[in-house]
This record gives C-alpha cells, sequence and structure tokens, in this order.
C-alpha cells in the first residue's frame, strides 16, 4: 500500500469518528431538550395527569390493578389515595395522550434519540477497550442491530398506544 492510499485511509477514518463526535453532541442536546419537556409535559400538572378525585374515584371503582400478593412481601405496596392537590399518571391518562399524532412524533423522537446516542458512546466505548478491530465491529455492529430491534418494537408500540382495537 502506498503512502498516500494509506493517508487517504486514515482520513477517511477521521471523518467518520468526527462525524460520530458530532452525532453524540447533536443526539445529546436533542436528549437535554426532549427530556426537558418530556418532564414539563408529564410531570407537572397540565391535563395529561389525572386529578386526586379522578384518581382516587379510580380506585374506589377497582380500574388501579393492584399487586398480587404473591409478588410482593405482605403489605410491602398497595395503592393509596391521592392527597388533595395531586396529580397522578394513569395508564387511561396516556392513553389519551398517544392519541395525538404530535405525542406520538414527541415519543419516538426521544426514542430514536436516545437509542442513538447510547450506541454513539456504546461504539466509543468499545474502541477504547475492545484492541481486536474484527471483534469491535462485530460488537459494534451487533449492538446496532440490536438497538434497530428496539427501535422498531417501540416505534411499533407507540404507534399502537392509544387506538381503538377491539
Amino acid at each position: 500500500m502506498s503512502p498516500r492510499e494509506e493517508t487517504g485511509e486514515r482520513l477517511s477514518e477521521k471523518r467518520f469518528r468526527a462525524v460520530g463526535w458530532l452525532m453524540q453532541r447533536i443526539t445529546g442536546l436533542g436528549l437535554v431538550l426532549f427530556l426537558g419537556l418530556h418532564f414539563l409535559l408529564q410531570h407537572l400538572p397540565n391535563g395529561f395527569l389525572a386529578t386526586a378525585e379522578e384518581y382516587n374515584r379510580m380506585l374506589q371503582q377497582g380500574e388501579v390493578l393492584m399487586q398480587q400478593e404473591s409478588q410482593s412481601p405482605k403489605g410491602a405496596w398497595a395503592p393509596k389515595e391521592a392527597l388533595p392537590g395531586e396529580h397522578v399518571i394513569t395508564y387511561s391518562k396516556v392513553v389519551e395522550r398517544l392519541q395525538s399524532p404530535l405525542w406520538k412524533v414527541i415519543d419516538i423522537s426521544l426514542l430514536l434519540l436516545a437509542l442513538s446516542h447510547g450506541m454513539q458512546g456504546l461504539s466509543k466505548v468499545l474502541g477504547d477497550y475492545v484492541a481486536r478491530v474484527r471483534l469491535r465491529r462485530t460488537l459494534v455492529a451487533l449492538g446496532w442491530i440490536a438497538a434497530a430491534l428496539l427501535a422498531w418494537e417501540g416505534i411499533r408500540v407507540i404507534l399502537a398506544a392509544g387506538m381503538n382495537i377491539g
């Protein structure tokens, strides 16, 4: 291999790593923005959380499922009534929220950003600790395959949530 070919190969590898570095920063920024949005809209009173009255009514009507005693130590968990002014995340409120296409886009974006950011990080860690190139590439490829499968399943679940199936 001539020095020119060797240098060209190194330049393409450097460009690839630079793109990876940039993507790690972009997905990290996207995660910070989407997680902030998620926190503000999901954990603060805004109509997507059940009020204490709604939740307590659901408890009385048996709509909130209790864990079976065989799954937890005696008395370890039981649903408690919500305090006045408290807001609670319930399945029905999550389904209500996910009926909106905008929320589906937001949740899918958060999922894809998290998977991409995690895989970029895993690739960097494997680059630092796995010296054998073939093994490192195989592990990174397997990681991306796993991430693609998780993305597929996550997107499928998000798209199906909130649909009236029955």
